[in-house]
């Protein structure tokens, strides 16, 4: 990310937890920052737009805490860990979070987009974890049990961030994987159909290869506005009910002059060869 956007970020969020969404300023912003206003409308449309930088900031940083718990060998202590990174970092940032729910912060018009992509990151983690204890018995379940344990985190994260002092903050990750470990023997060893019979298309292969190329484009481009203009055209494309081909392979053709993109976008172009192309 650029230094400048990342100063922007940060000093918004200290503003903003201190003083609410509402009564900070741009030019307190910038202020706080050290850079010129016309910095911030370089990188923010408004201060809604920055909103949705200011999670996607916060979801990354989550991201790279949990990849170190993710080396741990055994699969449960791993997401033990990964579970006291996640309420940690909650109570950590509780200040914002209760300003954000407090003033009702609009978000900007990006955040469809961030939280398709949250939505597919936070499914796609609770399964790799699941599998990774519970491996191909649990696969008929698989997407059940993901569903299951993202409510049990959100309703938790709700209550901490309500009143952090009635939970033993200690116990609760341990607590969440014998909840899980009750979940999912109960699906293995009942005979019943799973109720998710399959995905939506917001899961598809090409969809989370869209969604990590975005990310890539923010952390690896200079100057990501190009190529995030050649992945929107893609995204809306591929929805549509008869998608232009050419169109897709003219963008697909674009993206590849970014050298640090050029891997994922050879898989997304096979798999659209596949799903659509």
């Amino acid at each position: 990310m650029n230094d400048k956007k990342k100063r922007i970020i940060k000093g918004s969020i200290e503003l903003f937890a201190h003083k609410g969404f509402h009564a900070t300023s741009v030019q307190e912003i910038v202020d706080q920052a050290n850079v010129a206003k016309g910095s911030f409308y370089n990188y923010f449309e408004s201060k809604e737009d920055l909103i949705v930088s200011i999670y996607d900031y916060y979801y990354v940083t989550i991201l790279e805490r949990m990849k170190e718990a993710q080396k741990e060998q055994d699969p449960r202590q791993s997401l033990i860990k990964q579970f006291e990174i996640y309420f940690n970092f909650i109570i950590e940032n509780k200040p914002l979070i209760v300003m954000l729910l407090r003033d009702q912060v609009p978000l900007g018009q990006n955040a469809e987009s961030f939280i398709i992509q949250t939505r597919q990151q936070n499914f796609n983690w609770s399964k790799a974890n699941i599998l990774a204890i519970y491996g191909d018995s649990i696969k008929p379940f698989e997407n059940d049990a993901a569903v299951l344990l993202e409510g049990m985190i959100h309703c938790y994260t709700s209550w901490i961030v309500v009143d952090e002092k009635t939970i033993d903050r200690r116990q609760l990750p341990k607590f969440l994987l014998n909840r899980l470990e009750n979940v999912c023997q109960g699906m293995m060893n009942e005979e019943e159909h799973p109720a998710i019979q399959r995905l939506p298309n917001v899961f598809e292969q090409s969809a989370l290869l869209l969604t990590k190329i975005r990310q890539l484009i923010h952390s690896a481009i200079q100057d990501p506005s190009k190529a995030l203009e050649a992945l929107d055209v893609i995204e809306q494309e591929v929805q549509k009910e008869n998608p232009q081909n050419i169109i897709i392979e003219s963008m697909l053709d674009h993206l590849k002059k970014f050298s640090a993109l050029n891997d994922e976008v050879l898989t997304l172009e096979e798999t659209l060869e596949r799903e659509i192309l």
